[in-house]
């Protein structure tokens, strides 16, 4: 009985555990198939990439057909197809939207390039030809028109000739145009400058402004004055012109010394000036007062000159004078050369060959007084020896006789028979030559018959 029932135990054990096993696989297999069945029904989104860049970069970026932010440029994300609204905002700029549609897997690159805000500005001003500046960039004269001004403040010179000098800001907060006016105020003031004596030149600044006595209308201000005139000292001063007032200058200008230079042909002149002597010319006289001078001037051989010139304040004066002499001279030509001239007795030299070797270079004697003078001319183989000639010098006068001719031996002849002669050759040629043994005497010779022919050696 009691085996019965232990078998009927382990068959009710069995059969439990069979079912549990049983239980385990068919879930197994109910949670296979629901899982399995689960994922074949999840489906891919396809998606397109989309990248915006922006210039300038850091714009705000609102996607508005789904309304959210997404943050600043450069931005990238992918998006399932469909239609976008993008807005693109940043301080200082327009804003710009953009749509687009997506359609992947295709991609989508956008390029935002942002508008800054401007405005117009309309610049006036009274009286009108203000000349509008920015920095040293000249814009143009007033009014003027200026388009496209960005935001922020902006700072602009005005000026013009007469007014005073002004700045202004134009504040650009948003695109809407505006007009500024400007009052130019008057800077004009006067400034009258005289001079003793007048006629003086003026400078302001070392600019010209004319002769004195003069009455300048000039802007407001310091300026460095200047007065010229020749022959006197420059005067320098600084002066202050107001605006609606007048200034005056007047000045007296110190005359400079000027100075007379003497030059004279001959130099070594003596100088008188005024009656004073000075240092024999050339010379300068300097520190001399503006006025009358009297110069003087004497020379040995020369006349007394007198000049009389007119010296003006801080001149440079020349005076050149040239002496007449009141000597006279003489010039001799003398056939042949090689003759010793004397004059009154004195020895003047010696005369030399000239163009041909029968014929002297003028021989020139100065320096010679008024009146009548001995010239003696001599040569120890001439026939005569000597001649003597009476000349009248006159002041400044130079005499020039005829030619003087001298019948002087410069040959020595020998001929075959041993026979010796001294002489001159009156001609010649290949054949024949006609000696002169004297000034009386011609006697002719065949080349055959001579031994010997040539010139006279010094001291022969």
């Amino acid at each position: 009985m009691k085996n019965r029932t232990n078998n009927n135990s382990k068959r009710l054990l069995k059969g439990s555990i069979r079912n549990t096993f049983l239980f385990i696989i068919t879930a197994s297999i109910l949670l296979s198939v629901i899982f399995g069945c689960s994922k074949q029904k999840k489906k891919v989104v396809p998606k397109s990439p989309v990248c915006i860049r922006s210039v300038p970069e850091k714009v705000n970026i609102n996607l508005i057909s789904h309304n959210r932010k997404l943050g600043t440029t450069p931005w990238q994300a992918n998006l399932v197809k469909g239609m976008y609204v993008f807005e693109f905002t940043k301080p200082g700029y327009q804003t710009t939207w953009k749509k687009i549609s997506t359609n992947p897997p295709s991609r989508e690159d956008l390029e935002i390039k942002m508008k800054p805000i401007t405005a117009a500005v309309i610049i006036k001003t009274e009286p009108p030809g203000a000349t509008l500046s920015s920095g040293k960039r000249i814009i143009g004269q007033t009014p003027i028109a200026m388009q496209n001004i960005p935001l922020g403040a902006h700072t602009y010179s005005l000026s013009k000739p007469g007014c005073s000098p002004r700045e202004i800001t134009v504040l650009i907060e948003d695109e809407r145009p505006q007009i500024i006016s400007e009052n130019m105020k008057s800077n004009i003031g006067s400034l009258t400058v005289k001079t003793n004596p007048a006629d003086a030149n003026i400078f302001l600044n070392d600019v010209p402004r004319g002769k004195t006595p003069a009455v300048l209308k000039i802007e407001r201000g310091d300026y460095n004055l200047r007065i010229q005139l020749p022959g006197y000292s420059i005067h320098k001063e600084k002066v202050s012109v107001l605006s609606g007032k007048i200034s005056n200058v007047n000045v007296n200008l110190q005359e400079l010394p000027g100075s007379i230079k003497v030059v004279t042909v001959p130099e070594n002149s003596t100088l008188m000036v005024n009656g004073k002597q000075y240092n024999n010319t050339p010379t300068t006289l300097k520190n001399l007062k503006p006025g009358d001078y009297e110069i003087l001037v004497a020379h040995d051989k020369y006349d007394t000159t007198t000049r009389k010139v007119s010296l003006a304040a801080g001149q440079d004066l020349t005076v050149n004078i040239s002496l007449d002499t009141n000597m006279g001279g003489i010039d001799l030509i003398v056939h042949p050369p090689g003759v010793t001239v004397y004059v009154d007795g004195k020895k003047m030299g010696l005369t030399q060959e000239g163009e041909t070797k029968d014929l002297s270079k003028i021989f020139e004697v100065r320096n010679l007084k008024s009146g009548i003078h001995t010239v003696t001319l001599a040569h120890k183989r001439a026939q005569p020896s000597i001649k003597k000639l009476k000349i009248e010098i006159k002041k400044g006068q130079i005499r020039r006789p005829k030619q003087i001719r001298f019948w002087i031996k410069d040959t020595y002849l020998k001929l075959n028979d041993g026979r010796e002669f001294t002489g001159r050759i009156a001609q010649e040629n290949k054949d024949e030559i006609l000696f002169e043994p004297d000034p009386t005497m011609k006697i002719r010779y065949a080349r055959e018959d001579i031994e010997v022919l040539r010139a006279l050696k010094e001291g022969e």
